[in-house]
Parts: structure tokens; sequence; C-alpha cells
């Protein structure tokens, strides 16, 4: 099948590639409202934007050094058993999390270890879901599957965030908690439920001498294509300048502009729906202009949107700021998809699935390197300078960063479809 006849009906009914974007969209769901649920937990717990933006960037340490291990390990696991396994023990931390915040006995030391362990057992389920992604879908679908899957994810989480603010006015904080946990669970069922051909692993039995081997190989094949290393060390530094906009969305929206739990929801919200528009847009976009051009005109629109936000600081405490909320996150949100979905084809067609864990994990470790550093820096800065200040001064670095890979030849390999480098 050509790619100008594949559409999203098409890839909706493919049952196996179905059920795991069923999974996805339960799975999303139940993050987006505890999102805003534990956002809100930390910030009455805290009452300090420093405080949690220490607990974002202890939140990338544990994926940082587990990357470096986790892309080779994953290759010899079976990945569907690594996802529905890291779903059900995900579940489990966040249901104790709420146990703990029921009794009365949730303390900020209990954050910072619930972190870490949702954070490692991700380390195992990222590469692996981006394989078994991959497994699922045949060449030919790749670009409006993705497509796809990006938009469905991004509405479950316009639902789940829509609706965070009433079911935490309806069960609380705690109650929504529970709700993420049971996604985690379902999730994890419906994956189980895949059925595929049992993947092709290597025989080879996986010790430090062939770890090394593994990683080397990896290494090496990231070092040596252009795009990949330019990708690895770009989402560095996009990971760097959106610490501030990561660890301090909370506090933004209720201490800078003094709106309550809806102004997150709004914002939210707002950003799920652009986002969703944006995501169905891309491939019509990138066969206009090209991938390269799609992804640097959506960095430039996300960054001015970012630094934009400074701007709605002077309106705190009134209803113009909910709008002016909306409107920028809109605009901000209508182009993520744009910067995403075209790196996650190039990914998809041009590395091999031998190679595919290796190279996402290289990819995530260097970007998880910049999420300590960027949120102890975030940390120490919040202190001197108010939260609309930095969002202003890394919004403008966003714009130019993505204006210099105009420059950089190596993102010309985006519009290249037919090569694929074993």
């Amino acid at each position: 099948m050509s790619d100008n006849k594949v559409t999203f009906k098409t890839m909706l009914k493919e049952k196996q590639f179905r059920k795991f974007f069923i999974a996805t969209i339960i799975s999303r769901f139940g993050d987006s409202i505890d999102m805003i649920a534990y956002a809100f937990m930390v910030y009455q717990l805290t009452g300090s934007p420093a405080l949690m933006a220490v607990l974002f960037a202890v939140n990338g340490i544990p994926s940082f050094i587990l990357n470096m291990v986790t892309g080779v390990a994953v290759a010899y696991m079976q990945k569907k058993k690594v996802v529905y396994v890291s779903d059900a023990l995900r579940g489990l931390v966040v249901l104790f999390t709420a146990i703990l915040y029921f009794n009365g006995g949730l303390e900020v030391w209990h954050l910072y270890v619930f972190t870490i362990l949702n954070s490692t057992l991700e380390a195992f389920r990222a590469p692996s879901a981006s394989v078994l992604f991959r497994l699922l879908v045949s060449d030919e679908h790749i670009e409006h599957a993705t497509s796809l899957y990006s938009s469905g994810r991004m509405f479950a989480e316009l639902i789940g965030y829509a609706s965070a603010g009433i079911i935490i006015g309806i069960i609380g904080v705690g109650g929504a908690i529970v709700i993420d946990a049971v996604t985690f669970f379902l999730s994890a069922f419906i994956i189980l439920l895949i059925k595929m051909d049992k993947e092709v692993l290597s025989e080879t039995k996986l010790t430090i001498k062939q770890y090394v081997v593994d990683f080397t190989e990896g290494f090496r094949y990231v070092a040596k294509s252009p795009l990949i290393r330019s990708l690895a060390l770009f989402m560095g530094g996009i990971s760097f300048l959106f610490a501030p906009f990561n660890a301090l969305q909370a506090a933004y929206v209720l201490e800078t502009l003094s709106l309550d739990a809806m102004g997150i929801s709004v914002m939210s919200v707002s950003f799920m729906v652009a986002m969703i528009i944006g995501s169905l847009m891309v491939p019509t976009v990138t066969k206009k202009i090209g991938s390269r051009f799609t992804f640097i005109l959506g960095g430039v629109v996300v960054g001015t949107g970012y630094f934009l936000f400074a701007l709605i600081a002077p309106f705190k405490g009134r209803f113009v700021a909910y709008v002016l909320l909306a409107v920028i996150s809109f605009v901000m949100g209508s182009t993520i998809s744009f910067v995403n979905i075209p790196v996650q084809v190039a990914l998809f067609k041009k590395v091999d699935k031998s190679l595919l864990a290796r190279v996402i994990s290289f990819i995530s470790m260097l970007s998880l390197a910049s999420i300590p550093i960027g949120g102890a820096i975030v940390g120490g800065l919040v202190k001197i300078y108010k939260i609309e200040t930095l969002f202003y001064a890394f919004g403008i670095g966003v714009v130019v960063l993505f204006l210099m890979q105009l420059f950089n030849k190596a993102f010309r390999e985006l519009d290249i479809k037919e090569e694929k480098v074993a």
C-alpha cells in the first residue's frame, strides 16, 4: 500500500495496533488527571516553587542513569512484557501514594522516593513501548500511525485535564490519584491481550562484556549519523530550556497569575485541543513544506508562545488572565506536534528495529541529562528572579535554538524518506 492511500481509518482497522492505541489512551487519561492532582498535592505539601523544581530535577536522575542500561537490556526482553509489567508496577506505586495521602501519612520525602521509582520503571517502559509500536505498524503506515497515536494521547489528556477540576472537587486529590492507578492496571491488562508473533531475541547471553559491546555499537551508530547525533544534542538543549516551564507550571498559574486549579485546567485543555488539531495536520503540512521546515516552524511558534506567557503577569487575578492563558497555550500547543512527529517518523523510518531501543535511549539519556541540571538551576534562579522572567528568557532561547537549525545540514535528512540505516 502506498503512502497516499493510507488514512487514519486504515490504522484503526488494525486490531493489535488498536489495542495498543486504546491502552495508551486509558493510561494518558489517568496521567492527565494525576498531573493536576499531583502538582496540587506537591504545592500543598511544600508550598515552595523551588522545591517543586528540585522534585522535577530528581525525576530525571534515575531515568538518565538507567537509559545507559535499559536501551541495551530491553533488546534482550520481550517488549510487550516489559510494557505491561511496568504499567502494573507503576499502578502499585501510584496506589500506595494515594493510600498514604488518605491516611495523612504522605510526606515530602515519600514524593522523592515514589518519583524515583516511577521514573525508573519509565526508563524501561519508554524504549520498549517505542519498539512495540514499531513492531505493530508497517513501514507505509508509520506517518499516519504516529500522527494518530499522538492525537489520541492528546485527546485522552484533554478529557483528563478538562475533568480534573470536577473529579478533584468531587472525590478529592487522593481519589484522582487512585483513578490514575486504575488506568495503569487497565493499560497493563490490554497490552497483555495484544496478539503478535513472539519477538525473536538474541540468543547471546547479556553479560557485562556483551553489554559493553552492544552499548558501544549503539553509541557508534549515534555518533556516526549526523541526523541522530544532532537530534540527541538538540533534545538535550531543548529539555534544558524547558526546565522552567515543566517545573513551574503549577506555581506560575497559582502564584504568578493568582489563579486557582481551574487555571491549570484552562492552560492544559487549551494545549491539548491545539495539539490534537496540530498532530492531525502534520502529514498534510509535511507534504507541502517538508519535514525539516515543519520542525523548525513548529519550534519557533512554540518558543514564541513560551515567552508570551511572561506578558500575562500584569493581569494576575483577573478574568482576562484566563483568556490570555488559553489563547497563548493554544498558539503554543498548535505546533508542538510539528516538532515531535517529524522527529519520531524519522527515527522509525531511518533506524533499524534492532537498534531502535538503543538509539531512543541514547537520545533520551542526553535529553534527560539536562533535566536535573536544568531543574537545579531553575530551583536557584526562581529564588532570585520572577517566574515570568524565566519564561521570557528561556522562551527566547528556544526560538533562537530552532532558528539556528536552518543552518544545520544534518536536519536536511528529515526530508529524506527512502533512506534507512541498518
